[in-house]
């Protein structure tokens, strides 16, 4: 839905674009600007472990103590099946199978976790990408910078991914041009 939107409004600001010349458009993607930021190399910084300790320190004992919790249930379910009333069994079925229901979101919930604070670790690389983009549109006179994902054709020339990755001071390996073609044997 969000790229239907972003389409439509592609859309709209390139139909304004024949009725004003003064409107140029270029394209980026921010996610490709950031991974490539020599302070988030995987030598530097491990994104896997980012939130690991929050989440190690103030939702696993919750998590523990609410699995010894189910455990203790189930041994005492089981411990007092002769011995109590089926009503009893009942509620105490109840109380283990809702245990058991919040116990199995819990991975779920842990990579949410985890994804929020790689988001909040990488806001500020984030905010240093938008800030190179913008010094970039203006100086090359770009009134709108799209995401790439909005586009399916855009001329080469309004990828504006070199210039702000010169502005961040990010160097990119060239490519390697292909060896020469060999001559043929018996030519000089």
């Amino acid at each position: 839905m969000k790229k239907l939107h972003l389409f439509i409004l592609a859309l709209g600001l390139i139909a304004t674009t024949g009725a004003s010349a003064q409107t140029k458009i270029a394209y980026i993607r921010i996610d490709d600007i950031v991974s490539v930021m020599p302070e988030l190399a995987p030598e530097k910084i491990n994104m896997d472990t980012i939130g690991h300790k929050f989440i190690q320190d103030s939702i696993m004992p919750s998590i523990q103590y609410k699995q010894e919790q189910y455990n203790q249930k189930v041994k005492d379910y089981s411990d007092s099946t002769k011995k109590v009333s089926d009503q009893i069994k009942k509620l105490m079925l109840k109380e283990i199978q809702d245990l058991q229901e919040e116990l199995s979101g819990v991975d779920e919930y842990l990579q949410q976790v985890q994804h929020s604070k790689q988001q909040e670790y990488l806001r500020p690389y984030y905010a240093k990408a938008k800030k190179a983009i913008e010094q970039v549109a203006k100086e090359k006179g770009y009134t709108y910078v799209m995401n790439t994902d909005v586009f399916l054709v855009a001329p080469e020339t309004d990828d504006i991914s070199f210039p702000v990755l010169t502005k961040l001071g990010i160097k990119i390996p060239q490519q390697e041009k292909p060896a020469a073609p060999a001559k043929p044997a018996g030519k000089n």
